[in-house]
């Protein structure tokens, strides 16, 4: 127990990455540096200054890497080949979570459940899709954002209009009209659909096969992402980047 308590005292100390991301993903390339974590609810997971990496959940600890004092000013990253990397300061890599991946862009999750995965490739972004110059929102109204808003959601679950996903100042929702916007609270939308007027009741849907679909209260489909080819554990995230993304399957993960 004084081990988990000392563990949980350094995961404490304040949030620090050398990029700007949420608290609770981080992309490929980003970097935790020594003495940082990612954090959601009651879990946190990081590189302590001994250089171990440690899941910590409800102040248990769920899993490590067991690399204490194997490096110095240790750092965590997620390269193009969707494996977490623990590297030292002279550079030399001491852990690593899988084999690699082909290459892409991949995102270490941490679920409100306590558990950490790795995602990947992704298959689908709003930044390789139909993107529009900033324009105001429909409606006129000054968007806010609610810290307890979600910014990420799974297969199985949808998004209806009285619902969001949203990181930072970036929105993604369904407005009353049918049409999916992701919006930038000092630009207005900047990528949508193309649904509107199309339907009423509408909802966006995440499936096992990674496709994102806005449906009508018929359930009859609108608009829809491409699907991968293969079954699995997708996930769709807003980032702090302003992109939203649908990453997956899983190829790594603390709870297997």
């Amino acid at each position: 127990m004084a081990l988990v308590t000392h563990l949980y005292f350094i995961l404490s100390l304040p949030l620090s990455l050398s990029s700007a991301i949420a608290a609770n993903i981080l992309l490929s390339g980003n970097i935790l540096p020594t003495n940082s974590h990612l954090s959601t609810r009651n879990t946190m997971f990081g590189i302590s200054n001994d250089c171990n990496l440690v899941l910590i959940y409800n102040q248990n600890q769920r899993f490590q890497s067991n690399t204490m004092h194997r490096g110095t000013n240790c750092s965590l990253t997620l390269n193009d080949n969707g494996q977490l990397l623990i590297q030292s300061s002279d550079g030399s890599t001491i852990w690593s979570s899988s084999p690699p991946g082909k290459i892409g862009h991949y995102v270490a999750l941490l679920h409100p459940d306590g558990h950490v995965a790795v995602y990947g490739p992704s298959i689908w972004s709003t930044s390789t899709a139909r993107l529009i110059k900033g324009r105001s929102t429909s409606d006129g109204a000054e968007l806010s954002y609610s810290p307890s808003a979600r910014n990420l959601m799974f297969p199985s679950q949808v998004l209806y209009e009285d619902s969001k996903l949203a990181n930072g100042e970036h929105v993604l929702a369904i407005k009353d009209d049918c049409n999916l916007e992701l919006v930038k609270a000092t630009a207005g939308v900047i990528w949508e659909s193309g649904t509107k007027g199309r339907g009423i009741n509408c909802f966006l849907r995440l499936d096992h096969r990674g496709q994102i679909a806005v449906l009508d209260d018929g359930f009859k489909v609108q608009w829809s992402s491409k699907a991968a080819e293969a079954d699995g554990l997708y996930c769709l995230i807003v980032q702090n980047d302003g992109q939203a993304v649908v990453y997956g399957p899983v190829t790594w993960s603390t709870a297997s």
